[in-house]
């Protein structure tokens, strides 16, 4: 974890599980390995907007700054107001026995929205599948991150609301 003084902003990392590795590279290696089967020039340029696209949706780390969890992405950021949060709390392996609805499974990140019985419907913006933060909306919109601390993550969501948000472990 960072800070940044007067700014008071936040940062955590977004670590990469084993499996995400792995098929990252994996996936890669092969979409790449498929442009020497051919000479065109339309596969290739699948290939790469498949690569760059999913490293574009990418989860890349997670900073609370200005009343807003801002989610890092490669060139852009997603952003949750603090004040919409009504809950959250460490939950390792939350997203166990999760099914990908719409999203990235394993491609830089897993991102998207997903499944599970724990869960029920939720988006992900995860990178590490035991390091699980949940987070609860007031609107019951339930959303799953893993910064590298994910204990830390709580006090920080915790000094920063000024106890208005319910922490749990």
């Amino acid at each position: 974890m960072e800070t940044e003084m007067n700014t008071k902003i936040y940062s955590f990392k977004a670590p990469w599980d084993l499996l995400l590795i792995i098929l990252t590279i994996v996936l890669c290696l092969f979409l790449l390995g498929l442009n020497l089967l051919t000479t065109q020039l339309i596969p290739t340029l699948f290939a790469l907007l498949i690569i760059f696209g999913s490293a574009a949706f990418g989860i890349y780390g997670y900073r609370i700054e200005k009343g807003k969890l801002r989610i890092i992405r490669l060139g852009w950021s997603t952003f949750i107001n603090l004040d919409d949060i009504k809950e959250v709390k460490f939950v390792p392996n939350a997203m166990k026995g999760s099914i990908r609805i719409f999203g990235i499974g394993g491609l830089f990140a897993y991102v998207g929205n997903f499944k599970n019985r724990l869960l029920s419907n939720y988006k992900a913006y995860a990178t590490h599948r035991r390091l699980t933060v949940v987070i609860t909306t007031h609107k019951n919109e339930a959303f799953v991150i893993t910064p590298d601390h994910p204990n830390e993550f709580l006090e920080v969501m915790k000094t920063v609301s000024g106890s208005k948000i319910a922490i749990s472990t």
